[in-house]
């Protein structure tokens, strides 16, 4: 670093010190129009420069407890550039004290006027204690001062099985958007909202930054294209925060990464306050850290912001609140290292990706299938049918590896996200992240896919049976008509038992492949329940043969009773006694491995007699 820069950066840091304590703070009662001062922010590299600012007016009760200082940001580059994402959290100065941070702004404004958050609405959140346990994994980069902590209250309990309840529905319903893309909604544009925070994504495709934008922009991130951490030259950086300095929230690092951008407004010893907004408004979260660098602000009618990358990897964000972000720069925060393999690729310019994910429920499954979605894009590109077998293998705190195997097709090539979003990966964390059992800390992962390019597909054509009057107890051939793309249809022959205790009612039987049927298990009484669950569901290359029967069942903790008559079925539903349960209808069902990812169904109608024309 030139000796100038270094002086002009030890100015500017003993200023702001002297100008940004704590006690040399300006209220809003004291602000009024006319009112002079400055700004910090990083336009380039990562010194932070003065800007000036001038005083509107005071904006009260512009949130529940907090007013809003009105300023314009005279300024060369913020006169075209208007309002810019990543300058979220820039400490403004009036009358020589710290009054709060550049916040917000108006959408498609043509005037540089911005929003100031309070300090002391910041200040307040600064100082907020943390729970006991609040975030698992994470480790101290020096002793710890004690803090007064409350009480981490219990989740409500809740029943997930991998079954009917399914905390991927969200994740699901927008991977199945087309193009993957959240939806606009209306936007008020006279209404001031905060600054965007830019993320930026370093080594990701088109496809994945898609994926990856359509779960985060309605969090209030908004993607652009930048580069990957360490992947400059020199990629060094500054060894701490200053105020007014670039601070990035690492939601993944590595061979890929997603780094949203803002400005340090003050520092306060350990923890320091950002953005004057909130990232995600997610609460108390422990996601990772890191100081960077500004390459270029882009000015843009549509929306400009500071191209960045991350540099050096530093503290934890413990608070994300409604006026501030609060990192803890002496903490370092859990995260999910993440291994991803392809085989398969002839020639394939990068078969393996190394990356660390943000641990957090909401996060860390979205950031999983984009970093996969992206991992196979990259090293498949080619838009024709993929068949894939997945081999998972996830660490858990306090228990043996989980290790699955999945199996699929992609019709379209490695774009398709609702293909690999079966692989049980994701259930594993989400149950992980969401049980009602215990805490537990999810300490790394890794996929091996191994691709068949080609027609992989076999359909279930239909079914057939000798005859549809069937005797109970008695032993059935069901043909099953199989085609493969390309090939002649052949014909499986499969044996169903009818069960005694049908006679005299007629079934319904179902051929489906495995990944479409969900097994009974019972309601889990543990996270080993939970992760067995998830275990034991049916494969996608067997074909599963359910025979609807007319009784019904009861799941409870721990195990499952079938074949209720109606009246001991209305006695264990209003027993009080017998705990959480919930009728289901039963099925008899039979597991024919095929080796085959399978597609399509077939249904036939079984009457069943009252009296067996002979004995089984």
């Amino acid at each position: 670093m030139r000796v100038s820069t270094l002086a002009a950066l030890v100015a500017l840091l003993a200023a702001a010190s002297v100008a940004g304590g704590q006690r040399d703070t300006i209220g809003v009662d004291e602000i009024h129009p006319g009112m002079r001062g400055y700004g910090l922010s990083v336009f380039r590299g990562e010194v932070p420069e003065r800007f000036d600012v001038e005083v509107i007016d005071v904006l009260h009760g512009f949130r529940p407890n907090q007013d809003l200082i009105l300023i314009r940001t005279p300024h060369p580059v913020l006169n075209q550039a208007i309002t810019v994402g990543g300058m979220s959290g820039s400490p403004i100065y009036l009358d020589g004290r710290l009054a709060g941070a550049y916040a917000y702004g108006w959408p498609f404004g043509i005037e540089p006027v911005i929003g100031v958050t309070p300090i002391a609405n910041m200040l307040a959140e600064g100082r907020r204690p943390t729970r006991d346990g609040a975030f698992p994994g994470a480790t101290p980069l020096s002793t710890r001062p004690p803090t007064r902590r409350r009480p981490r209250p219990r989740r409500p309990r809740v029943s997930y099985d991998g079954g009917p309840v399914d905390p991927l529905a969200a994740l699901r319903q927008e991977v199945a958007r087309l193009g993957f893309r959240a939806p606009a909604g209306r936007r008020d544009l006279s209404r001031a909202v905060p600054v965007a925070t830019p993320l930026m994504l370093g080594g990701f495709t088109d496809e994945a930054a898609r994926l990856l934008d359509a779960q985060l922009s309605p969090l209030g991130l908004d993607s652009a294209q930048a580069g990957g951490s360490g992947t400059h030259a020199g990629a060094h950086g500054p060894a701490r925060f200053v105020n007014g300095g670039v601070i990035g929230v690492s939601l993944m690092r590595g061979d890929m990464d997603a780094t949203a951008i803002g400005t340090v407004t003050h520092v306060l010893g350990r923890r320091l306050v950002a953005f004057g907004h909130p990232m995600m408004n997610a609460g108390q979260v422990g996601l990772p850290t890191t100081t960077a660098r500004v390459l270029h602000i882009l000015r843009s009618q549509n929306r400009s912001f500071k191209i960045a990358e991350a540099e050096v990897p530093l503290g934890t964000l413990i608070h994300d609140r409604p006026s501030a972000i609060v990192v803890d720069s002496g903490l370092r925060a859990a995260t999910l290292p993440l291994r991803i393999r392809v085989h398969g690729v002839e020639d394939a310019p990068k078969t393996e990706w190394n990356v660390e994910l943000a641990s957090q429920r909401n996060l860390t499954p979205a950031l999983a299938l984009a970093a996969l979605t992206n991992a196979l894009s990259a090293t498949a590109s080619d838009r024709t049918d993929l068949g894939y077998r997945a081999v998972t293998r996830v660490e858990l705190s306090g228990r043996a590896p989980v290790v699955l195997e999945d199996s699929g097709v992609m019709h379209n090539g490695p774009v398709e996200a609702r293909a690999l979003i079966s692989i049980r990966l994701f259930r594993v964390l989400a149950a992980a992240y969401d049980n009602s059992f215990e805490d537990v800390h999810v300490r790394r992962a890794q996929v091996d896919l191994y691709l068949d390019y080609g027609h992989a597909l076999t359909q279930i054509v239909g079914a057939s049976v000798p005859s549809e009057e069937v005797d109970p107890g008695s032993v059935v051939p069901v043909r099953v008509t199989l085609r493969r793309y390309g090939e002649a249809a052949t014909t499986r022959v499969v044996s169903l038992t009818i069960p005694r205790r049908a006679a005299g009612e007629t079934l319904e039987l179902t051929l489906r492949p495995g990944d479409e049927v969900t097994p009974d298990r019972p309601t889990p009484r543990s996270l080993a329940d939970v992760l067995d669950n998830i275990a034991n569901a049916y494969p996608a290359t067997s074909l599963v043969l359910s025979l609807k029967m007319p009784s019904r069942g009861l799941r409870f903790r721990g195990h499952v009773v079938t074949a209720l008559p109606r009246s001991a079925l209305d006695t264990l539903t209003t027993s009080a006694s017998t705990g959480p349960s919930r009728p289901f209808i039963t099925y008899e069902r039979s597991l024919v491995p095929l080796g085959q990812v399978l597609t399509g169904s077939a249904t036939l109608r079984l009457r069943v007699r009252a009296t067996p024309r002979q004995h089984p």
